[in-house]
């Protein structure tokens, strides 16, 4: 018997298109949260919103957001379990910003 999927959310910047886990998506909000950086709470309060509406989360982030998610995916995932896990792909995606 297969294992049931878990569920994600889509988070496109730009061309590109990272599948977050729940309890991932989660931590970066709350590390977004937890932040004193100008951008913090502004995309913060966008990614809230588009995943309490249920749509994919297209984000089009200043460079103060950027920034800011950049620290809340180091706070939230201090040491990358691997090159392929949802927040590490979402740190890539940020990099070619």
């Amino acid at each position: 018997m297969r294992a049931a999927a878990v569920p994600r959310t889509e988070i496109t910047i730009g061309r590109g298109t990272v599948a977050v886990r729940q309890d991932e998506l989660d931590r970066l909000l709350r590390a977004l949260g937890e932040l004193i950086h100008p951008g913090a709470e502004s995309i913060k309060d966008e990614i809230g919103a588009l995943r309490v509406a249920g749509v994919r989360i297209h984000l089009l982030p200043s460079r103060s957001e950027v920034e800011a998610l950049r620290a809340a995916i180091l706070a939230a995932e201090p040491i990358s379990r691997s090159p392929g896990s949802s927040l590490a792909r979402l740190k890539l995606l940020l990099a070619d910003l």
